[in-house]
């Protein structure tokens, strides 16, 4: 089992007065727990409670980047800042349901399906959520291009 928090979300109007001690307090309290991963909503790695989280929490860390910009190049950038800053694996959920081939695309510098409409995706049914094109049923293109940076494996 393992906890999701979002430090520092201002999602429904939330205003955290001091994000660095409730995360702090908060982790300690779950280290008790021996759970199996804790998972950061859309982290800022150049921020204190980031790194204070990183430090104190003993196990495997998932971090969910903010991707406003779905980009190929996006994904990877984000993704190799998140883990250059010690998350231990990175979530990503909204590239991966937009782009079920999303790892070929990584490789291969492809472009990514935009998400349609995220308010479809999770509540059933094909319409957003599993009837997105993988790149082998769309047209050629000649904007892959190589990217440098980490590769997925």
């Amino acid at each position: 089992m393992g906890v999701r928090i979002s430090p520092g979300s201002t999602v429904n109007g939330v205003l955290e007065d001091d994000t660095d001690g409730l995360y702090a307090a908060l982790t300690a309290r779950l280290k008790e727990l021996d759970l199996a991963y804790l998972h950061l909503v859309r982290p800022a790695p150049e921020a204190g409670w980031y790194r204070r989280i990183r430090a104190n929490w003993p196990g495997t860390l998932i971090g969910n980047p903010d991707l406003s910009d779905l980009t190929t190049e996006a994904v990877i950038r984000e993704s190799a800042r998140m883990l250059a800053a010690g998350t231990d694996l990175v979530a990503l959920g909204r590239p991966f349901l937009a782009n079920p081939d999303l790892v070929t695309r990584l490789r291969l510098g492809a472009p990514l399906n935009p998400v349609r409409d995220r308010y479809l995706m999770y509540v059933g049914g094909a319409d957003g959520y599993t009837d997105y094109p993988t790149l082998d049923a769309q047209p050629s293109s000649d904007s892959m291009v190589a990217l440098d940076g980490p590769r997925v494996a």
